[in-house]
């Protein structure tokens, strides 16, 4: 499933955020789709395929001390407007 993640730091932990990223690897069970960085904020958006809520976990828990995380899963436009009109009345 598609999820879109935005995850913001506080200033003072952005060198410790680059550090940690630097030798960062997401868990088994991630697919990144692409990241982006918000380069006026501290603020990346990342959007990645999960295949369970264990790797989900896996690749929060080890930020959750300097970050804050807003997921929510997403889908293709198109995709979308498909479905609403093949399952929506």
């Amino acid at each position: 499933m598609l999820f879109m993640g935005i995850i913001t730091w506080d200033p003072k932990d952005n060198e410790e955020m680059n550090k940690r990223y630097k030798n960062w690897e997401y868990p088994e069970g991630i697919k990144v789709v692409n990241e982006w960085i918000d380069i006026a904020n501290c603020r990346t958006i990342i959007v990645y395929d999960v295949e369970n809520t264990e790797a989900y976990a896996a690749s929060m828990f080890p930020w959750r001390d300097i970050c804050y995380f807003d997921s929510f899963p997403v889908m293709d436009i198109k995709e979308a407007i498909k479905f609403e009109e093949e399952h929506m009345e």
